[in-house]
């Protein structure tokens, strides 16, 4: 998560609201780090509630230039435009989002946030429903992991065709679509007996990579 402990000592001072130390503190990561779009990142969330608009939009404008390809710095510099009253950008950089990751619930609601208050209220109404969906998606999801945490890696992931059998014998909700579609994000993501069993551990780890 951190970049080096000058990152992780100014993210700790920021969520503590002593955002001029945490300023100076990114400054050090980033002289030891150069570059690194996480902590620019960081330092620009910092430079936001510091209400610095074009420090933080800086920080914003470069994480995008150095990660293009990555939704997630669309989506930090459209909420810092909208922040600064930049609706039009805002809604242009959550466009470019959602291009890049269609299955980003957030960046969909966030858009129909942004549409709405500007009377686009048909495409809003359409991107709050996406959203709502792919929420109820990624809450399945989350459900047949905790289901999948009780099984056995060792028995359960002898084979491809055990992990998919597995997946499928998930009891049905009423949730008929998003069940569908959690287990075929699953089918998507293993591919072998090895990725299965590191996926068991990695829960039982209480989601913690070692």
């Amino acid at each position: 998560m951190f970049v080096n402990k000058f990152h992780e000592e100014a993210y700790n001072l920021a969520k503590k609201g002593e955002l001029d130390k945490a300023i100076a503190l990114f400054n050090a990561a980033l002289a030891e780090n150069p570059g690194q779009p996480d902590i620019h990142s960081d330092r620009g969330v910092t430079y936001l509630h510091l209400k610095m608009q074009a420090e933080a939009l800086s920080d914003f404008d470069l994480c995008v230039e150095i990660q293009p390809e990555y939704s997630y710095r669309y989506s930090s510099r459209a909420y810092a435009r909208d922040f600064f009253g930049d609706t039009e950008g805002a809604i242009e950089d959550y466009e470019k989002a959602i291009v890049l990751d269609p299955e980003d619930a957030v960046a969909y609601n966030n858009l129909g946030l942004l549409q709405e208050k500007i009377g686009y209220n048909k495409k809003a109404k359409e991107n709050f429903e996406r959203a709502d969906k792919l929420s109820k998606i990624e809450n399945r999801l989350y459900e047949v992991m905790d289901e999948l945490e009780q099984t056995e890696p060792a028995e359960q992931a002898e084979n491809l065709s055990t992990t998919v059998n597995l997946i499928d014998k998930v009891e049905p909700t009423e949730n008929s679509t998003e069940d569908t579609q959690a287990k075929s994000e699953f089918k998507k993501i293993f591919t072998s007996k090895k990725q299965f069993g590191e996926f068991i551990a990695f829960l039982r780890n209480g989601f913690r990579i070692k």
